[in-house]
């Protein structure tokens, strides 16, 4: 049985939205090696026994219901590690900078969108900038989108003190009365 391309295993699965971050990935894996190990150990000491599933967290619990996994088949394991192996790889990751913390419904529909509209394997960094006010910097291994409304008062400059500079009414000079020389 050949091994499948990571690229066409990782099209038949899909990961869902409490996955978000590479590190989530990373942690997905120790935690299926973690399984793994368990369930082997379970299977040297007493091979008649039934086997008990370790207890698995809730990333992993959505990761196998979605993709409809049985962990206590060896098929379903390998089949599991090989996928997120790949998108550990070959995911896309964007890195999105917000002014303050994103609640995580937010991020949730984010990430939905994303994965709906660009990739379905998109995986996220997010990261604090202050400075940019309100909206976002988007960047990627090769674009760059500032989208803060701090760019945007820049790239609108002209237009905006144009506006604001024929509604001011300026004061017309005083004149100035005119002083006796002292002779």
């Amino acid at each position: 049985m050949a091994s499948e391309p990571a690229a066409e295993t990782s099209s038949k699965f899909a990961l869902p939205t409490a996955i978000v971050t590479p590190s989530d990935v990373g942690q997905l894996l120790r935690e299926l090696e973690h399984i793994e190990d368990s369930l082997h150990k379970l299977k040297i000491r007493d091979p008649e026994s039934t086997i008990a599933m370790p207890s698995i967290t809730k990333r992993m619990e959505k990761l196998i219901e979605l993709n409809k996994f049985n962990l206590l088949h060896p098929g379903d394991r390998h089949a599991l590690k090989a996928f997120l192996s790949g998108v550990k790889k070959d995911a896309p990751v964007m890195h999105i900078s917000f002014s303050s913390e994103p609640t995580p419904i937010f991020l949730e529909r984010l990430l939905s969108w994303i994965r709906r509209e660009i990739n379905p394997l998109v995986l996220l960094t997010i990261g604090l900038q202050p400075a940019i006010g309100a909206g976002c910097i988007v960047r990627t291994t090769n674009k760059y989108f500032d989208l803060s409304l701090r760019q945007t008062f820049i790239d609108k400059r002209k237009l905006l003190l144009e506006q604001i500079i024929p509604s001011v009414p300026v004061p017309a000079p005083q004149p100035q009365p005119l002083e006796a020389s002292a002779a």
